[in-house]
């Protein structure tokens, strides 16, 4: 994993370090999702192939914080197969 600085300019653009671009594989005019949890900024690469599942994902994150404030959880066992713990949290 490669750990950089960088800062923000007055125009809200940030400069995403080369050898972070290198490692992730990152060419001019790819563009990102950007997430925003609690002040956490993420970026990810967009892929047409798997912008769907993506989507998905986003949805699947978002009802499973509002269960969480709700005081809704399960507990799933570290035995279990991804499939097995998605039906478990979306069943």
């Amino acid at each position: 994993m490669e750990v950089a600085i960088t800062k923000i300019s007055e125009n809200g653009q940030v400069v995403i370090p080369s050898e972070i671009r290198k490692d992730a594989g990152i060419k001019p005019s790819t563009k990102f999702i950007v997430f925003n949890e609690d002040g956490n900024i993420m970026l990810k690469p967009i892929k047409k192939e798997s912008l769907r599942e993506d989507m998905l994902l986003i949805e699947k994150i978002r009802r499973s914080e509002e269960q969480i404030k709700e005081g809704k959880f399960v507990k799933a066992d570290t035995n279990m197969g991804d499939k097995e713990i998605d039906d478990l949290l979306m069943g």
